[in-house]
Order: C-alpha cells, then structure tokens, then sequence
C-alpha cells in the first residue's frame, strides 16, 4: 500500500485553516455567551470545536505514520 504525498506547503495551509476554525469557534462562543450570559454554553461550543480539532490533529497524525 502506498502512502499519500503531502503536496508542499500543505502543512502551513492546514495551521491556517485551524487557526480560522478556533477563530470562527470563538465567535460563536461569544454569540452564545450572549444570549443569557450563561457560561456554559460558550464552554459547549468551545469543546466542541477543540473536539474537532484535536480528533482532525489525531488522523492526520495516523496519515503520516
């Protein structure tokens, strides 16, 4: 089985695009903050998207393996 070619460059498109994740995760962090101020749904939200990220970080990771 061949492993997949990582084109160059790759790696700092992907750093971008997670800082853009978190970037877009805080934002609706913040809206859902606001609603009724209650910190737990800001926190949700929050986990949620470092979730994603951390599961996306995990299969990179395998990929390159």
């Amino acid at each position: 089985m061949t492993t997949p070619s990582i084109p160059p460059g790759a790696e700092k498109i992907i750093r971008r695009l997670m800082i853009a994740i978190t970037i877009w995760g805080a934002i609706l962090a913040l809206g859902a903050w606001t609603l009724n101020h209650d910190i737990r749904r800001p926190a949700v939200v929050m986990t949620c998207v470092l979730g994603f990220l951390g599961f996306w970080l995990a299969m990179l990771r395998t990929l390159r393996r």
